[in-house]
């Protein structure tokens, strides 16, 4: 004698293959070779068959849903495509791919990262940004520059190396003459720079040989965090920013429209130097970045610069501040840098 277990659809479901487990009952003693199954086997098999049906069934409503079609659920949209991350020729310490440096320069706090856009990556083209910042020669100041190299001059990336390095080794201070300190940051470029040549027909001229060129931004703070006044100048389109009170102020509000993405640029737009002073205390943020970040922030009116506004108060930790810096927008492909200063003393010991 045997039973037949069959496990049907369920209402509004299509009909699924059967599970039909057949049950022969134990001989009686002395009997035939009539197999003896313990019960616990049998109910496993039953409900093991009833188990993987309805799996199969929640798995095929969601796959329904999930497409669109019949289960009422939005399209999710074509998944993000993976696209090569390529190198520039090699890697090495001395020019990487992201640079990440905090700490403190006497009473003020840093903050700096550069990161290799997501165009540069795909392209196999070196980080074009660079930073510097230095506690000036008598410890009164602390002298930070961030500089965006012309991607269209080649050899970009060396020329902002040079502006930021060389600025930050001038003895700047807010009153100094800043006509004179970028005309000779722009002599340094032009002669770190001559032997390399440029791009013939680039954009910023057609049908001549550009030389390396770079934006500069530098701003000059109290090192001892106390009030007093803080200065910033700029030849270029890399932003600088003001956290005071819980508000942005962008120092350098573009002035009128350029075409394309063409800016001033070192060492050849001395006569387009723009310079501020600031009043500097307890609690104020200088932001300094290049427009691949500055852009995102939209003069401090952007929703990102309303959320760092709150999260920058203070320093974030270095990996939280890399984080703020490296957010994933498809229209954001960019170089990024930014190096923002706090005044007073936040950073801890290192126990």
């Amino acid at each position: 004698m045997t039973a037949d277990v069959t496990s049907g659809p369920l209402p509004g479901q299509r009909a699924e293959p059967t599970v039909t487990v057949t049950v022969t009952p134990a001989g009686r003693p002395g009997g035939g070779g009539a197999s003896q199954w313990p019960w616990w086997i049998l109910s496993g098999l039953v409900a093991g068959g009833g188990a993987a049906l309805l799996g199969r069934s929640l798995l095929d409503r969601r796959n329904r849903a999930g497409s669109g079609s019949g289960g009422g659920g939005a399209p999710l949209g074509p998944l993000p495509q993976p696209v090569p991350v390529l190198l520039a020729g090699g890697a090495d310490s001395r020019a990487p791919g992201v640079a990440l440096d905090g700490g403190m320069l006497a009473q003020t706090t840093v903050r700096a990262v550069s990161i290799r856009g997501r165009r540069h990556r795909y392209r196999g083209e070196p980080l074009q940004d660079a930073y510097a910042v230095r506690l000036s020669a008598d410890g009164r100041w602390v002298i930070a520059a961030v500089a965006d190299g012309l991607g269209s001059t080649l050899h970009a990336e060396h020329a902002a190396a040079v502006a930021v390095r060389a600025a930050t080794n001038l003895s700047l201070t807010p009153g100094l003459g800043w006509h004179a300190a970028f005309a000779t940051v722009a002599g340094e470029v032009m002669r770190a720079t001559a032997r390399l040549g440029g791009r013939p027909g680039g954009e910023r001229g057609a049908g001549a040989s550009e030389p390396p060129a770079t934006t500069l931004t530098i701003g000059v703070v109290p090192a001892d965090g106390r009030r007093g006044i803080a200065a910033c100048a700029a030849i270029g389109d890399s932003p600088a920013l003001w956290l005071h009170d819980g508000m942005w102020t962008e120092l350098f509000p573009p002035e009128g429209q350029r075409p394309g993405n063409v800016t001033s640029a070192l060492p050849e737009d001395l006569g387009e130097l723009r310079e501020r002073q600031i009043d500097w205390g307890p609690g104020d943020v200088l932001v300094l970045c290049s427009d691949g970040f500055g852009s995102a922030m939209g003069g401090g009116g952007s929703l990102l610069a309303q959320r760092l506004a709150t999260s920058w108060s203070s320093p974030p930790e270095l990996r939280g501040f890399l984080r703020d810096v490296d957010f994933q927008l498809s229209t954001y492909d960019d170089d990024r840098t930014v190096l923002a200063v706090w005044a007073g003393r936040h950073d801890t010991a290192v126990l």
